[in-house]
């Protein structure tokens, strides 16, 4: 177990997309729109002025390369990064991805509720197996 849970937390194990140098990128568990992402750094810090100018230039590349895989995954309208860090102290960015119509994908219809909070939407917990297929399609356009 990691010092903070952090990797416990979002599912390291299966949920990886892919490891950077000094980030790792995972698809959200708790997937609250298609294609919701989490970004974490691998060394802990509890706070964001911790980073230093090599993760910060790494995280730049990692933006460029999931905006363009979830636009050409998804096609999606808006995209949020979001730190907040109210219960795990470990520096890291949420990725949401925003849509105003909604999208079919896995046979599921994704309907994006608009709520100004991205990370609020009413819906069942996935399945493992179709959080793999979001990953999948991911990783295929990361490429």
């Amino acid at each position: 177990m990691s010092c903070c849970g952090i990797w416990e937390k979002f599912d390291e194990k299966n949920n990886l997309i892919k490891e950077y140098k000094y980030w790792k990128l995972l698809i959200r568990n708790k997937h609250v729109k298609l294609g919701s992402c989490v970004a974490i750094t691998k060394r802990h810090m509890a706070s964001f002025s911790e980073i230093n100018e090599d993760e910060i230039k790494e995280y730049a590349e990692l933006v460029k390369d999931i905006e363009k895989a979830l636009k050409k995954s998804f096609n999606y309208d808006v995209i949020h990064h979001l730190m907040l860090m109210f219960f795990d102290k470990h520096t890291h960015f949420h990725i949401i991805p925003r849509y105003e119509k909604p999208r079919d994908f896995a046979n599921l219809e994704w309907i994006d509720d608009w709520n100004p909070d991205p990370l609020v939407q009413k819906r069942e917990p996935l399945s493992q197996n179709i959080l793999n297929k979001i990953k999948e399609k991911i990783m295929i356009n990361l490429k």
